[in-house]
């Protein structure tokens, strides 16, 4: 066995991501799943899950690994059992857990091994059911059988999409042999909106010398790189993944269903989320929330969307056509429940069928969080204060991932400071002791843009409280998460959502909300909007600035349970809604596009829309 893990690197789990397997002629060439290979592809697994313990917080006893077998089309025969018996026994014997029998098709997974005969088996059912279930951000481990004198080079991977899967590497190589490494990307982007910038282009050299200057150091663009694969890249460095720990750590008990499982992150996680926020203006949260808690909202958010259509187009005096902006005969105001933003396009903050569910959510959160003081307040901010943890059900507005991300976002403190803010006695305080102090967390609305509705101008939420410093620390942010689910019908006429091999590559014609990524900070929004002191120097370039602009541009593809938190002083705008509408008569609310938000603030600012 010493001899079977020298051929293959270090057994330290220390060691980082990069392995260099020898070819191995030890093997026995008739044999085609070798103890070796086994060896390889575990020492690689258990290397690449310790690498990512101290960022995540996440050990490797937490982690899930499903490992399946297809040889020649067959995946019941002997070779293919004993294959997925060998390797199971080697994960299991390095700490990890396996995805056994008892886990169904719908169970994720942390990492997959992938055992084929043949290029020809990554299309099998099986294979393909393997890589839905592994979350944003994990690996394949594939293990392949070469063809006599077969190149490593002439492998086709051309079943792992570009805008899915990134990095493919060969790890191991034996005579009869080989095992690469695919990772899926964490987090995907609409490459189908905003179709008046080029991606495709490579980036030019002051475009990427004017974004090391404006991110940093972290973010050289590579050779030959393009803007597409720069945003892929940016998009998967601002996102968490959360592990299947994580997503599987707390049942909700539900009257209406079985159970479900809410995701709740670890501390590191958190902490990651928050440092995310503070650097860049912006976090991802791959499957944060259940969906039994979002789908809900985006239903009746429709419901009464749909209601307030009928109500202005019939209302007496001045009638108005919201789905017909040009053909009315009086133009849309801003009303108490829902304002306008374009044509097409409105945020919704209240109606009969919302306000009946935010009651019902409310109270029972309140009853959770009983030694909180939540009250159910219907539709003004609640108070969150340092001893309100949140709950997992049943709303996700009082998510304990995300009140502890916003409460620790709205406080930062210096250990070697904060005992000597005395002015914290006032008012019945507990003086200098470090507690979070209080923020606001707004009522569940959504933005729906309907088909039809345009890109948004380019905006900030709010202004900058000051402007002697680049950036003070958060005063108002927006948690944005989709009120819809991504589907993959053929006969919809209605929307578009781009599938290869039953996996979304997260272009859609419902769009979505594009981010520019730092843009929280003054100096980046100076460099990319201000239109200069006609000094003529390089920021005055108005070509310059459109390029690097596009460059850092966001276009997240965000599917049910995904969460964007943003500084609202980062530069964002909704994505045109292409998609056609409703096209049967059937479904009138076909193709529109309810994004869910909250508005959370600091207690003391006060944000004009609420009143």
């Amino acid at each position: 066995m010493e001899a079977a893990w020298g051929a293959f690197g270090s057994d330290s789990d220390s060691e980082g991501d990069d392995i260099v397997v020898a070819n191995n002629e030890q093997a026995q060439p008739n044999a085609f799943f070798e103890a070796t290979a086994a060896s390889a592809i575990t020492v690689a697994i258990t290397q690449h899950f310790c690498s990512l313990t101290k960022s995540t917080g996440v050990g490797l006893g937490e982690r899930v690994v499903a490992i399946t077998c297809v040889l020649h089309g067959n995946e019941c025969g002997e070779e293919a059992e004993n294959s997925r018996t060998t390797m199971t026994e080697w994960v299991i014997r390095r700490g990890m857990k396996v995805a056994a029998g008892d886990i169904n098709d719908s169970s994720t997974c942390d990492s997959v091994v992938l055992i084929v005969g043949d290029t020809d088996d990554l299309h099998s059912s099986s294979s393909l059911s393997i890589r839905h279930r592994l979350v944003p951000g994990g690996v394949v481990w594939l293990m392949i059988k070469r063809q006599e004198n077969e190149e490593i080079g002439n492998i086709s991977f051309d079943c792992f999409s570009q805008s899915i899967w990134e990095g493919i590497s060969c790890i191991s190589t034996s005579s009869s042999y080989s095992v690469h490494k695919i990772q899926k990307r964490a987090c995907l982007v609409n490459a189908m909106s905003c179709p008046w910038m080029d991606k495709k282009s490579i980036i030019e050299k002051n475009v990427a010398l004017a974004a090391e200057k404006t991110c940093g150091s972290l973010q050289v663009v590579g050779e030959n790189e393009t803007y597409m694969q720069f945003e892929l890249r940016l998009a998967s460095q601002v996102t968490i993944v959360p592990s299947v720990a994580e997503r599987t750590r707390e049942k909700i008990h539900s009257e209406s269903c079985a159970g479900y499982y809410t995701t709740i992150l670890t501390d590191t996680n958190i902490i990651h989320a928050i440092r995310m926020l503070r650097e860049h203006g912006l976090v991802i949260i791959k499957g944060l929330l259940p969906p039994e808690q979002t789908l809900p909202w985006g239903k009746v958010v429709l419901e009464d969307f749909t209601s307030a259509v009928e109500a202005l187009k019939n209302h007496p005096s001045r009638p108005v056509d919201l789905l017909n902006p040009d053909k009315g005969q009086f133009e849309p105001m801003s009303y108490k429940e829902m304002a306008m933003r374009e044509d097409l396009r409105v945020d919704l903050r209240s109606g009969p069928s919302m306000e009946k569910l935010r009651s019902y959510e409310n109270n029972l959160a309140s009853q959770a969080m009983a030694g909180s003081n939540i009250a159910d307040n219907g539709n003004q901010p609640t108070i969150i204060t340092a001893d309100t943890m949140g709950t997992a059900g049943p709303s996700w507005r009082y998510h304990p991932s995300i009140i502890a991300i916003l409460k620790n976002l709205f406080n930062p403190r210096d250990d070697s400071l904060y005992k000597g803010n005395f002015g914290r006695w006032n008012f019945g305080g507990n003086g200098p002791d470090g507690s979070p102090q209080p923020y606001r967390l707004g009522q569940i609305g959504s933005v729906v843009s309907c088909p039809g509705s345009g890109d948004q101008a380019i905006h900030a939420d709010t202004p900058h409280l000051f402007e002697h410093m680049d950036c003070h620390p958060c005063h108002y942010c927006n948690v944005f998460t989709p009120g819809y689910k991504i589907t993959h019908k053929a006969d919809n006429q209605s929307v578009q959502n781009e599938f290869v091999d039953g996996l979304w590559t997260g272009s859609s014609t419902m769009g979505g909300t594009a981010l520019v990524y730092n843009s929280h900070k003054l100096s980046v929004s100076a460099m990319l909007l201000s239109e200069g002191d006609d000094s003529g120097s390089e920021n005055d370039n108005v070509s310059l600035r459109r390029q690097l602009l596009q460059l850092l541009t966001l276009r997240p593809a965000l599917d049910v349970g995904d969460v964007v938190i943003f500084d609202n002083r980062t530069l964002h705008y909704g994505i045109a809604n292409t998609s056609k509408g409703d096209t049967t008569g059937k479904d009138s609310n076909a193709g529109r596009r309810p994004m869910l938000y909250l508005n959370v603030t600091q207690s003391w600012f006060h944000d004009p829309k609420v009143k």
